[in-house]
C-alpha cells in the first residue's frame, strides 16, 4: 500500500513539474522566452486528426516583465489533401465569438504514410484578452464548422502560463 501511495505521488509531481513553461534568456539578444509544453486538444474530431497548441512569449531583460502578448500557436493534422483557403477560426469565450488575426502555414507530411496535410496557425493575443481566455467559464476553438472545447488540461496549462508570465 505504502509503495502504491509513493508512486501516485510521484507521478503527479512529474504531471505537475511537466506543465511548467520552460524560460530561456537569451543574453546576446538580452530577450527571455518563455515557452509552454505542446497540449492536445483533440484527436481524431470531423476532418481532423489532430489540434494542439503551444503557447509563448518574449519580453525584454532578465527581470519577468508582464508582456504586452501571448503567441498562441494551433497545430492541426487535417485528414484531407487540401487546406481550407477560407477557413474562419474564431475563439468562443463564454458563447461569445472573439476573432484573432493570425498567420497561417501548411506543414507537409505531417503523419508518415498518409497524404494529409498539416497547419499552423500563430494567433498573437493581447495580454488583456489572453486573461479573459483563462479566466473564461467556457472556452472553445471554432475551426470552420468544427469547435473543439478545451478541457481541463488545457484550461490549466493556460493558467499556469500566465501566473508564471504575470
Amino acid at each position: 500500500m505504502k509503495t502504491l501511495i509513493f508512486v501516485l505521488i510521484i507521478l503527479c509531481s512529474s504531471a505537475q513539474a511537466q506543465e511548467k513553461p520552460e524560460t530561456v534568456y537569451d543574453p546576446q539578444k538580452n530577450l527571455t522566452t518563455v515557452r509552454s509544453q505542446s497540449i492536445q486538444l483533440a484527436s481524431d474530431k470531423d476532418r481532423y486528426h489532430s489540434l494542439e497548441f503551444t503557447l509563448s512569449c518574449e519580453y525584454p531583460g532578465r527581470a519577468r516583465v508582464v508582456p504586452q502578448s501571448i503567441s498562441f500557436d494551433l497545430v492541426s493534422v487535417i485528414k484531407e489533401r487540401r487546406l481550407n483557403t477560407d477557413l474562419y477560426v474564431v475563439f468562443l469565450v463564454d458563447g461569445r465569438e472573439i476573432h484573432f488575426s493570425s498567420n497561417r502555414s501548411a506543414v507537409p507530411n505531417p503523419v508518415p504514410g498518409r497524404r494529409w496535410v498539416g497547419e499552423r496557425l500563430a494567433f498573437l493575443i493581447p495580454y488583456e484578452d489572453f486573461a479573459k481566455l483563462v479566466n473564461a467559464k467556457t472556452l472553445s476553438i471554432k475551426m470552420g464548422s468544427t469547435s473543439f472545447e478545451l478541457n481541463d488540461q488545457a484550461r490549466d496549462s493556460m493558467r499556469t502560463f500566465i501566473s508564471a508570465v504575470k
